[in-house]
């Protein structure tokens, strides 16, 4: 419609200027002849007025015509018309006093006596103009008119020949655009086709959905993101359903225990007293193995659903070393030897609890893996704005396709030792997300045979990293 528009105003301004243009030349041609033919006129010189009409005439593109005050020819370019009357509007206009005027007939569609007038002048469809401009004496009065014809035809064939162009590059950009935008909406409803169709998987439940990513545009990112966000959701629901499979098989255990032990209670006949105690005994370490488990769940529900922290500035070393302290006793009873090394003292923001925790359950693990003989090291050092803290055992070690999974929920590397050691497979999951609330790393190196080293890292508190 816009290009429609333009190529209508254009056409409107250049028929507007073409016509305009020849008015005026051609009206200023009349006026110039009626002054040439005056004299001979007035003078009654029938010789001198033909030479001026015919040389006027330029050689029958145009035609001139003389007339008295009665409208009658006295003069034909063409010597058609001579003593006949000839009369228009505009020649009526001048008579009555106007200097000139003009007009512009069909004549193919106009009265026939002016068709029949101008025969021959030009084609039957041609447009022709018609200019009269008075002829006036030495005393400025009236003495006849001259009308100058001249065909006007060749303008509008250059207005069809300019309208026919223009509309054919009004064709031809108006298909271009049409392709363009059939492009670019194609470029464009595409990947929202494709994400609509990934949204729609993805409500029915199917989160390995993924769309196409292509280019490098705003489409391309929205669907790196989505991309990226249907498989964190995948492997969330993954992990989710691995969680329920393991924490399900880590609390059928020890109840099918207990119900066997209970039911051989039950059922048997009477047993010993020692053996009936050692029986309630079992029982009674699969109730605080099962309470284990489910405190250890509880603790990961808190964590994931946004876990209250009471962070306060805290000296990590006498924490580390307080630690030390508690699993002494044990790490003797295991022929193990413990030491603490703390350089400085480190004040970090924390929660004491959950930090003693992080720290108990590192070196606990640390004891438990050490064969007897063996050494545990704990040491604290600065490192820039953090406070590291390393414990090193010279234990069985992890071997190495089980040393990224250490951290993942129930996962062992030595199923029956965990188990026989009290392990519920959530110790160092929990350990991780606590270090994590703190805003620190932890992780471990191993060779398997010769030990294992578990470095934690957390960001100093504000007043400690200004030093």
């Amino acid at each position: 419609m816009a290009f429609c528009v333009i190529g209508y105003s254009l056409i409107q301004l250049v028929g507007e200027y073409l016509f305009t243009q020849r008015t005026r030349d051609d009206q200023r041609i009349a006026d110039d002849l009626a002054k040439d033919c005056g004299g001979y006129l007035v003078a009654f010189d029938a010789q001198g007025l033909y030479d001026a009409v015919t040389q006027g005439a330029l050689e029958g593109q145009t035609r001139v015509l003389v007339l008295d005050r009665l409208c009658t020819v006295q003069m034909d370019s063409e010597s058609r018309l001579n003593g006949r009357r000839f009369i228009t509007a505009e020649i009526e206009n001048v008579l009555e006093g106007a200097d000139s005027d003009y007009g512009f007939y069909d004549t193919g569609g106009g009265s026939r006596w002016f068709r029949a007038a101008l025969s021959g002048f030009s084609g039957a469809s041609a447009m022709t103009g018609l200019y009269a401009s008075a002829i006036t004496n030495a005393s400025g009065s009236l003495s006849g008119v001259l009308v100058y014809i001249s065909g006007v035809q060749e303008i509008y064939e250059s207005l069809r020949d300019i309208q026919l162009k223009i509309l054919a590059w009004l064709l031809i950009v108006a298909t271009a655009v049409m392709l363009v935008n059939a492009l670019v909406l194609r470029t464009i409803t595409r990947p929202i086709g494709e994400l609509n169709t990934g949204i729609a998987r993805m409500s029915q439940g199917d989160l390995s959905a993924r769309v196409v990513v292509r280019g490098n545009n705003e489409f391309a990112s929205l669907a790196k993101a989505f991309n990226s966000m249907s498989e964190r959701l995948e492997q969330l629901d993954k992990s989710r359903s691995q969680f329920v499979s393991n924490a399900s098989h880590e609390l059928k255990t020890p109840l099918s225990t207990m119900k066997i032990l209970i039911e051989t209670l039950m059922y048997q006949d009477p047993m010993d007293p020692g053996m009936t105690k050692e029986f309630l005994t079992d029982v009674n370490k699969e109730i605080d193995r099962l309470n284990r488990i489910v405190s250890d769940l509880l603790t990961l529900v808190n964590i994931d659903s946004g876990m209250k922290m009471n962070l306060a500035d805290l000296d990590v070393g006498a924490l580390l070393m307080e630690q030390v302290k508690r699993l002494a006793p044990l790490a003797r009873e295991n022929g193990i030897e413990l030491d603490c090394a703390v350089k400085e003292p480190l004040e970090v923001n924390g929660d004491t609890l959950k930090l003693q925790q992080v720290l108990y359950n590192i070196i606990d693990n640390a004891i438990k893996y050490t064969p007897r003989g063996g050494e545990v090291h704990c040491t604290l050092n600065r490192a820039g704005r953090k406070a590291v803290i390393r414990v090193a055992d010279s234990g069985v070690g992890i071997p190495e396709e089980d040393l990224p999974h250490i951290f993942d929920r129930f996962y062992r590397v030595d199923k029956a030792r965990s188990r026989e050691t009290g392990g519920t497979g959530l110790g160092l999951s929990i350990v991780k997300q606590f270090v994590l609330l703190h805003g620190g790393t932890i992780d471990a190196k191993s060779t398997l045979g010769k030990g294992t080293t578990f470095t934690i890292e957390l960001p100093l508190s504000g007043k400690k990293q200004e030093e």
